[in-house]
C-alpha cells in the first residue's frame, strides 16, 4: 500500500534540481524527506534524547551527499540507507561493551528516558489494540525495532519493500525473514501487554512479575512469554488480537514537532550555503536568505492537518530559526524566564538576591504581582521571585476549593482547616525546580508523585525518567486573572494551561480570552494544609 500523502513526496525533478543547487529545491526536499526520517529515527531509537541530533546529522548528511547521487530516482532508498547508518552509528557511541553471555541472559533494559510510544499514543489519540501495539515496541530490542520501524512505514504506505531491503542492505527475500521475526517478536510483545494490563490479573504472572522494574525490555518479553505460552488464563486475554499489519496500514505519522523543523532547516540549510561559500559577506547573505525560507516553511507545515501547533507557535518559532541561522548556534534558544505572581503568606519562599547593575537597583516588596518593565531595564535587573516549597493552591473562580486530587486524577476540592488530614495533605504541592527546565516548575505531592498531564488530562504519576514525563510535569509561572495569582502554562504545549472545568476536573486545556477562562486557571499560593 503506497502512502496516502503521496503527492507529498519528492519527485526525481525537485531532487535533481536541489542535486545542481538549487536552494528552493531543497527546502522543499527536506521539508518533503523530515516526516518519514523523523518517525523511523525516533521509533527506531524509542524517543532517546538524541532522536532530534540524529535527525539532524541524518538531513545535513542528505544534503552534502546530493551531488554524488547518480540515481536521482532513487532518491528514498538512499535517503533511508543514510538514516539506518545513523541509527545504527548512534548505537555504536552509545554502547559500552557487552558481556560474552548468551544473548538469552544480557539485560537489555528500555533507555529510562524512551518516549515515542508516549508520543505515538499521545499525538494520535491512539486507543484500543492500536495503543496496545505501540506499547508493545516498548518490549523489543534495538536491533528489532530499527527493523520495526521500517516495517511500520512500509505498512502505513510510506515506504515499499524495495526501499526497506535496500535501506537494511538486504536481497529481498533476507529482509523479508527480518520482517518476519520481528512481526512475531511483536505479537509476542503484545500478549505480554495484555497479560500485564490484564484486570485482574493472573495471579501466577503476578509472581513472577515480583522482581520486575516496571520497565518494558527484551529480556522481560522474553521471561514473560513463557509464562503467557503456558497459561490458559493469559492465552485467553489476548485471543483477540488483530494482526498487527491491520493496526498500522494507512496509521498517521507522528507530526514533527515545529521547532525540531526549524532547527533542521537552520542547520542542513545553513550550513549547505555556508560551505559553499567563500567570504563572510556571502555566508551572512545565504544564512540570512535560509532563515528566511525556514520561517516560511514553519508557516506552510503550520497549515497542514499533521502539523499541530497554534499560529503563535510558528510564530515563535520562526523567530526561532531567524536566530539560529543569525548566530550559527546549535543548541536550543533557552526558554525565556517569567516572573511568577509572589503569594502574599507566609509560607512563600522570599525572593532570591537580585543582582544589580546600579547601586540603586534593589528587591522592595510591592503589592503589585509582577515588576514595571522599562525599554532600559536590563535582565539583571528584572530577576524574578522564584517559588519553592508546599504551598496550596486556591482557586480565583471556585471559592474555597484548592487543587487537589481524587486517586490519580487532578481535582478541584472544598478545603478547611476542619478537613481530614488526608483532605489537607491531598492539596498541598511542593514547588521544586521543572523537571524539564528549572526555571520552570514541577509540583509534587507529599508522597513523590508528580503533577502531570496525560491525554490533556491532569493526574499524579511516579517518575519514570523518561523525556516525556518531565517535559508533561513541567509547567511554567504565568500572571493570573487577579493580583497575587498565577497561572500555569505547560512547558510542552505553549498556549495551553492547567485549568479546572465546571465538573471540577483538572485538564491541560487552551487559554481562552474570556474573563471566565482567564478565571479558571487562576490560582492563588496560599500557606500550606499540611
Amino acid at each position: 500500500m503506497r502512502s496516502r500523502n503521496r503527492h507529498e513526496r519528492p519527485d526525481v525533478a525537485v531532487v535533481e534540481a536541489a542535486r545542481t543547487g538549487d536552494a528552493q529545491a531543497a527546502e522543499q526536499l527536506v521539508r518533503d524527506c523530515l516526516p518519514l526520517v523523523y518517525n523511523i529515527v525516533g521509533r527506531a531509537l524509542d524517543g532517546h534524547g538524541d532522536v532530534d541530533d540524529v535527525v539532524q546529522e541524518t538531513m545535513v548528511r542528505v544534503l552534502d551527499g546530493l551531488p554524488g547521487l547518480e540515481r536521482p530516482d532513487r532518491f528514498r532508498s538512499w535517503l533511508v540507507a543514510i538514516t539506518v547508518r545513523q541509527i545504527r552509528d548512534r548505537w555504536r557511541r552509545g554502547r559500552t561493551s557487552l558481556p560474552a553471555d548468551p544473548l538469552e541472559e544480557n539485560t537489555q533494559e528500555a533507555d529510562p528516558r524512551a518516549d515515542f510510544a508516549d508520543l505515538t499514543i499521545l499525538r494520535l489519540a491512539l486507543s484500543g489494540q492500536r495503543r496496545e501495539a505501540v506499547e508493545a515496541a516498548r518490549w523489543l530490542e534495538d536491533e528489532e525495532r530499527e527493523v520495526l520501524a521500517l516495517w511500520w512505514m512500509e505498512s502505513a504506505g510510506e515506504l515499499t519493500r524495495g526501499e526497506l531491503s535496500t535501506a537494511c542492505g538486504l536481497t529481498p527475500q533476507h529482509a523479508a525473514v527480518r520482517v518476519q521475526r520481528v512481526k512475531e517478536r511483536l505479537e509476542t510483545a503484545r500478549t505480554v501487554v495484555r497479560a500485564v494490563t490484564a484486570s485482574p490479573r493472573c495471579p501466577d504472572l503476578a509472581t513472577v512479575l515480583a522482581s520486575w522494574d516496571g520497565r518494558p525490555s527484551g529480556l522481560w518479553r522474553k521471561r514473560l512469554a513463557r509464562h503467557v505460552r503456558d497459561c490458559p488464563q493469559c492465552l485467553s486475554n489476548s485471543s483477540d488480537l488483530i494482526p498487527a499489519e491491520r493496526l498500522l496500514a494507512d496509521l498517521a505519522l507522528v507530526p514533527v514537532p515545529i521547532g525540531l523543523t526549524g532547527l533542521v532547516l537552520a542547520r542542513a540549510l545553513g550550513e549547505g550555503s555556508a560551505g559553499a561559500s567563500a567570504s563572510t559577506q556571502t555566508v551572512s547573505t545565504h544564512t540570512t536568505s535560509g532563515a528566511s525560507r525556514a520561517a516560511r516553511t514553519l508557516g506552510k507545515l503550520a497549515a497542514k492537518p499533521t502539523a499541530a501547533a497554534a499560529a503563535g507557535a510558528v510564530t515563535l518559532a520562526a523567530a526561532g530559526v531567524a536566530w539560529y541561522a543569525a548566530t550559527g548556534s546549535h543548541e536550543q534558544a533557552p526558554r525565556p524566564a517569567v516572573a511568577a505572581p509572589r503569594a502574599h503568606t507566609a509560607s512563600s519562599a522570599s525572593p532570591p538576591p537580585r543582582p544589580s547593575a546600579s547601586p540603586t537597583a534593589t528587591a522592595t516588596p510591592t503589592s503589585k504581582t509582577t515588576p514595571t518593565s522599562t525599554p532600559s531595564a536590563s535582565p539583571a535587573t528584572t530577576a524574578p521571585a522564584r517559588i519553592s516549597g508546599p504551598h496550596a493552591l486556591r482557586s480565583v473562580d471556585s471559592p474555597g476549593t484548592y487543587m487537589s486530587q481524587s486517586g490519580s486524577l487532578g481535582v478541584l476540592g472544598p478545603v478547611s482547616a476542619n478537613s481530614s488530614a488526608s483532605t489537607r495533605q491531598a492539596a498541598t504541592f511542593t514547588f521544586v525546580p521543572g523537571l524539564a527546565d528549572p526555571r520552570c516548575y514541577s509540583l509534587r505531592d507529599a508522597t513523590g508523585r508528580y503533577v502531570r498531564h496525560y491525554a490533556f488530562r491532569i493526574r499524579l504519576d511516579n517518575d519514570d525518567r523518561s523525556a516525556l514525563f518531565q517535559k508533561d510535569a513541567t509547567f511554567c509561572p504565568r500572571p493570573g486573572s487577579m493580583a497575587g495569582s498565577v497561572a500555569l502554562e505547560s512547558y510542552n504545549y505553549p498556549g495551553r494551561y492547567l485549568r479546572h472545568r465546571d465538573n471540577l476536573q483538572l485538564w491541560l486545556d487552551p487559554a481562552g480570552n474570556t474573563a471566565s477562562n482567564r478565571a479558571s486557571r487562576s490560582f492563588v499560593l496560599a500557606a500550606p494544609w499540611a
